[in-house]
Parts: C-alpha cells; structure tokens; sequence
C-alpha cells in the first residue's frame, strides 16, 4: 500500500485523480521543512535516517545517523545559526558531503534560509552569490589536503569582512582567531526545540540555490518551504516511497536533486538516504565497490548522473543487486547506448 494514497500513482490519469481528490494540505499536514523531520522522527526515531559513507572501502564502518539525531542535529544546527546571526539569518555554505551538511541545510532552513554554494566556484564568485543573498553566516569545511574550500573561505572573508565564518572541521586543530567551530557551537545548543521559537515555513523563503542559467554567471533561485515540501512530497508519492527504501544519493549537496528528490522525499517517507562519500560519484572506490555497496546496505533505489553510470559498465556486477526497485539518472541526457547495456547489467 502507498504510504499516501489509497492506489499506486504511476499513469497521467493517476496524477490528475490524486492531485484532485484532496489538496497538498490534506495530504500531508507539514508547513516548514523542519516538521518533516519532526513527523519522521517522531513516527519512526530509531529508523536510520542517514548512512554516512567517508571512503566506500569494503571494510568501513559507515556512520549511521537515526531520525531522532537528524532532528537533534537539524534543531541544535538551527539555534546555533540564530546564537550568530539572529532568527531569520542567511546561512551560506561551501561543504562536500557530510552529515553535517545535512544538519547545515536543513537547520538554516529552519532558523532562516540556506545559500547552497558549489565549492569548485571562485572565491570571487562566491563571494558574489553570498552578497546578493544577503547571507550572514558562511559555513565552510576547514583544511583539507585535497580540497581548497578552507582556503577559499579564507578569501570570502576578506572580501565580506562582516560575514561570520564558520569551520566543519574533520580533526582537533585549534580554530584561527575570530573563527566559530560547528561541532563546538552545536554541543552547545539545546537539541530538543527550537530556541527561538516556530520554525519558518510557508511561503517564506527556505533557500537560494544558483544555477549558470544562460549566461554561465551564477544566478540565485529563491525556494520557500511550500515549494520544497510540495516537490519533495511529489517524489514521494510518485516514487512509492516507503520507510524501507534505501537510496545511494552520490550528488553534492549544493544540487536540488541531491537535496530534494534524493533527499527530502525520502525523508518524507522515512527512508535511508547513504551518502557515496564527500566526493560521492567522483571517489573512484565509490565506483568499484557501487555493487557491493548495494548488497551491504540493501539498497532500493540506485543511480547516478550519465557520467557515473557510464563508469559503472566497466565495474563488473559482483554482488548480489537483487533489492534495486529501479534506478534512477539525471542533470543531462542519458545517452541511449549507456541506458541499454545499464540495463543489461
């Protein structure tokens, strides 16, 4: 049985039936972003919620984060960001993959709005996106030996000398002077309610993603909480999602994709989302063991970018992939040639 509709919704005729039978209200009663994850930790708190994976090694032991740490994390993030910036505060990020990229969206979210940032832009260019957002807070991961987001924060800095920097950092180093640390200033907040009162919602705005449109300059798309929860509850229900699903999410998380139709409709559901890695799809081991990875976590959905799954031809299938419901492409055309022998596989 569907987890919101009484019938499967799979043809035309099934969306127009559904969409007309009862508003987006009458079907699910979330107003923020935040009361999804109130209403998934709540039906379902000690269900896995995230499935962190750092490297893809066959030996790893993953990070697991249950419905009820998301909620903790999400709440203690959102009070953390109003502690700095006010109820209401822009919160931009540049961050690969992480848990805490999580708990940095969806708590700006919450408190205020989020800036999602690809990392790979310029400093000049974030720079640009996080002015023109009105951002007050840049959450950033600290130095990494293969990543230069630090370094670009660092130059965000000067650029934005007002902006409140704030450090992911993945070991104990001491902060530079007039830095704030992330895993400090949430252990430092109450994780069972929101500090500063009701969470955002509505029609006001949740986030600004950018896109290069059509000039190649990173331009900003304002999203409100209304949009999110109607997009995320559509892939929901189109997707039959359900509590059991596992989906392998390899997208960064300043992709809509990653976060929305990968992210929030299986939280709506209460699904486990695993995250391939900080590097997701790009981690060469992601790629050799995506099979094994698959049969180790049970994973319903699958997929990737055109990119991935033409890689993934050459990866013989050597697990057992027999709990994959379907998979799943997108962000540019699929080529037909790789659609095929992917199928075949």
């Amino acid at each position: 049985m569907p987890l919101f509709s009484e019938y499967p919704v799979a043809t035309l005729q099934d969306v127009v039936r559904f969409e007309t039978e009862k508003t987006l209200e009458q079907r699910y009663d979330a107003r923020s972003v935040y009361d999804i994850f109130t209403k998934s930790a709540s039906r379902h708190p000690d269900r896995t919620a995230l499935t962190m994976l750092m490297t893809g090694a066959d030996d790893e032991m993953a990070r697991v984060v249950t419905y009820k740490q998301m909620l903790d994390g999400v709440t203690r993030a959102a009070n953390f960001f109003a502690s700095l910036g006010g109820p209401g505060a822009g919160v931009a990020y540049i961050l690969p993959s992480l848990v805490e990229t999580h708990f940095t969206l969806w708590g700006a979210e919450a408190q205020g709005y989020a800036v999602p940032i690809n990392f790979l832009l310029q400093a000049q260019n974030i720079a640009d996106l996080v002015r023109a957002a009105d951002a007050k807070i840049l959450v950033a991961l600290g130095p990494h030996p293969q990543l230069d987001i630090w370094q670009k924060a660092i130059e965000v800095k000067k650029l934005l000398p007002d902006i409140k920097l704030v450090q992911v950092s993945l070991s104990d180093a001491p902060l530079p002077e007039g830095v704030f640390g992330f895993g400090p200033g949430l252990k430092a907040q109450d994780g069972n309610a929101l500090v500063f009162g009701q969470a955002r919602g509505g029609d006001d705005v949740a986030a600004y993603f950018h896109t290069g449109g059509t000039t190649g300059s990173p331009k900003l798309v304002t999203h409100t909480h209304r949009m999110q929860i109607a997009a995320g509850f559509g892939g929901t229900v189109l997707q039959d999602l359900s509590e059991t699903d596992v989906i392998t999410n390899g997208l960064p998380l300043f992709h809509v994709a990653a976060t929305i139709s990968c992210g929030l409709s299986f939280f709506i559901a209460g699904a486990n989302v695993i995250v391939l890695s900080p590097a997701g799809m790009r981690n060469p081991v992601i790629i050799k063991n995506f099979w094994k990875i698959i049969e180790r976590y049970r994973a319903t959905v699958i997929g990737g970018v055109p990119t991935a799954l033409a890689a993934l031809l050459n990866v013989p299938v050597d697990a057992d992939i027999s709990s994959a419901r379907y998979s799943i492409s997108g962000a540019s055309l699929l080529p037909r040639a790789v659609a095929v022998q992917y199928q075949k596989m």
